[in-house]
C-alpha cells in the first residue's frame, strides 16, 4: 500500500482495564445522557479518530444497553480504498460489532471540490441506514471545529457558518451527533497510543493543496506558537456563536411583506427560512440573488434558486422551498416531456405512481369513470391548448387554465397526466371527467392525483 499504510500495531485486547483514557469514555458517556439512543450508528473511516471513537463507544456498550452498528463508506478514490474497507471489517469484527460497507459509485464532475464530493456522497449513504430514534455519530473533535472556522472565516461566511459544526443536528430520519467535537485532539492521539490501537493512516491527510489540510499543517501551528490555546478559544467562539438567540423565524415568507422591510432584515428572515426549511445555511451570493430575482418578479414569473437537494422558488406572492424534482420521470426532463408520444395502460381502481412525485388514485361515491369500455383506458400527455369540458362545467375551457384554476404549482403540471378512451381524453384526474363518460353508477371511480408534499411545499 504505497503512499497510504495501516499502523503496524498490535492492538490490546478489545476490552482491557482503561486507565486515563477513561475521560474520553466518562465524557462520551454524559453526552449520552444528554442524547440517549438505544441504536447508535458510528462513521467508521478506519482513521485513528474513527477508531478512537469505535474502542469508546465498545466500552460503553459493556456498560449500558445500546446497539452499535458501523457504517464505512468506500470512496473509490484512492488505489488502496478497497483494503482499507476490509480492514475495517476486521476491526468491527474483533469487536463484535456489524459493519455496513457502502461504495460511492460516482464520481467528481470536472472542476467539482473533490472534499466536497466525498462529504456529500458519503453523508447521502449514510442517511438512508438511518431509522427513526437513530443517532449517527461521527469523531470531530476540537482541533477539526478550528479547522472549520477558519475554513468559513476565509470564505466570507455569515454567522451560520461561522457557527461550524453543530455537537447535534437532525440527519435523515435521525440526528447527527458528534460526541467528541469539545474533546482536545492530543487526548485522542494519547488514547489511540494507550490502547495500541490498530488504525489507517491516509496519507492524503498531508496534502496542503486542501485547504483543510493547508489550515491543519500551514496556519494553525503558526497561530499556536503565539496562542497554545487557539484551537480551544477558536472552538469556543464557535461554541459562543451557536448559542446566540435566533431570531423569530417566519412559517411563511410573504414577498409583499418582505419588500416592505429594510435590506439587512430581509436577508435575515430569508436565512432563517431557508435554513428552517433545509438546513443549509445560504451564501451571500445565493441570498442577494433572491432578493434581486425572487422579491422582485412579477407575479406571473416563476424564478428558482438551487440550494443542494432543494429549490427556492417564487410562487404569486410567497417564497416557498421544495425538493428537486427527480430526473426522467416518464420522460420527463427539465420542465418537459421529451417522449411526447408516452403512454401507458391503466385499470380502474389501480394506483399509479410517477416515481416519488405524485400516485394516481381512485376515488368512489361521487361518481367518475367505470369499466364499460372493452377497449381500456391509457395515461397520456395533455395538450395545455386542448379544451375539455368537466362533468360539473357548462362548457369547456382550456386544459391550461383548468390546470390553473385547480391551483395545481406550474412546475407540477407538466407532470400531470390525462385519462385516455384511444385517442380521446376522458379525464384528467383531481380536475375531473368528461361530461360524456361521468357516470354516477355505484362502481364509478373518480381518478385523482395525490402529489407528494416534499415537492409542493416544504
Amino acid at each position: 500500500m504505497a503512499g497510504n499504510t495501516i499502523k503496524p500495531t498490535s492492538e490490546k485486547s478489545s476490552l482491557a482495564p482503561l486507565s486515563k483514557e477513561g475521560k474520553l469514555i466518562t465524557h462520551c458517556q454524559q453526552i449520552l445522557t444528554n442524547y440517549p439512543s438505544k441504536r447508535i450508528v458510528i462513521g467508521y473511516s478506519g482513521g485513528r479518530d474513527s477508531h478512537v471513537l469505535l474502542d469508546i463507544f465498545a466500552h460503553i456498550q459493556r456498560q449500558q444497553p445500546i446497539e452499535l452498528i458501523a457504517i464505512h463508506v468506500n470512496h473509490r478514490l484512492q488505489s488502496v480504498s478497497d483494503e482499507w474497507a476490509e480492514h475495517c471489517q476486521q476491526i468491527c469484527q474483533s469487536y463484535n460489532i456489524p459493519i455496513i460497507i457502502e461504495t460511492v459509485t460516482d464520481s467528481p464532475k470536472a472542476g467539482e471540490s473533490i472534499e466536497a464530493f466525498a462529504r456529500n456522497a458519503r453523508y447521502r449513504l449514510i442517511e438512508k441506514h438511518l431509522k427513526a430514534g437513530d443517532i449517527f455519530i461521527s469523531a470531530h473533535h476540537q482541533r477539526d471545529q478550528a479547522e472549520t472556522f477558519l475554513l468559513q472565516l476565509m470564505r466570507g461566511a455569515g454567522l451560520d457558518g461561522l457557527k461550524a459544526m453543530p455537537v447535534i443536528k437532525p440527519f435523515g430520519a435521525g440526528q447527527y451527533l458528534r460526541p467528541l467535537l469539545h474533546c482536545d485532539y492530543q487526548d485522542i492521539v494519547d488514547y489511540a497510543t494507550d490502547r495500541q490501537l490498530n488504525f489507517i493512516n491516509d496519507d492524503s491527510n498531508n496534502d496542503t493543496r486542501f485547504d483543510r489540510n493547508f489550515i491543519r499543517h500551514e496556519v494553525l501551528p503558526i497561530l499556536k506558537q503565539r496562542f497554545p490555546n487557539a484551537e480551544q478559544s477558536i472552538s469556543r467562539s464557535a461554541t459562543w456563536l451557536a448559542e446566540i438567540p435566533i431570531a423569530d423565524i417566519p412559517d411563511r415568507l410573504s414577498v409583499s411583506e418582505l419588500s416592505s422591510y429594510r435590506l439587512e432584515k430581509q436577508k435575515q428572515q430569508i436565512r432563517s427560512f431557508i435554513k428552517a426549511k433545509t438546513n443549509l445555511s445560504l451564501s451571500q451570493n445565493q441570498t442577494d440573488y433572491i432578493i434581486n430575482h425572487h422579491l422582485t418578479a412579477d407575479t406571473d414569473r416563476q424564478p428558482i434558486a438551487t440550494v443542494g437537494n432543494y429549490i427556492i422558488r417564487r410562487f404569486a406572492d410567497e417564497i416557498i422551498v421544495t425538493e428537486k424534482l427527480p430526473e426522467n420521470i416518464h420522460s420527463y426532463t427539465d420542465g418537459h416531456f421529451t417522449d411526447k408520444d408516452f403512454s401507458t395502460p391503466i385499470a380502474i381502481g389501480k394506483a399509479y405512481a410517477i416515481g416519488e412525485v405524485m400516485t394516481l388514485q381512485w376515488e368512489i361515491g361521487q361518481g367518475g369513470l367505470d369499466n364499460c369500455t372493452e377497449t381500456g383506458y391509457r395515461l397520456g400527455k395533455l395538450d395545455g391548448k386542448a379544451r375539455f369540458c368537466p362533468h360539473y362545467r357548462q362548457h369547456s375551457t382550456t386544459v391550461k387554465k383548468l390546470l390553473y384554476e385547480a391551483k395545481i404549482q406550474p412546475w407540477l403540471r407538466p407532470l400531470i397526466l390525462g385519462v385516455y378512451l384511444e385517442n380521446e381524453l376522458v379525464a384528467i384526474p383531481t380536475i375531473g371527467v368528461a361530461k360524456k363518460y361521468y357516470k354516477k353508477t355505484a362502481n364509478a371511480m373518480m381518478p385523482m392525483w395525490i402529489i407528494n408534499q416534499k415537492f409542493v411545499r416544504i
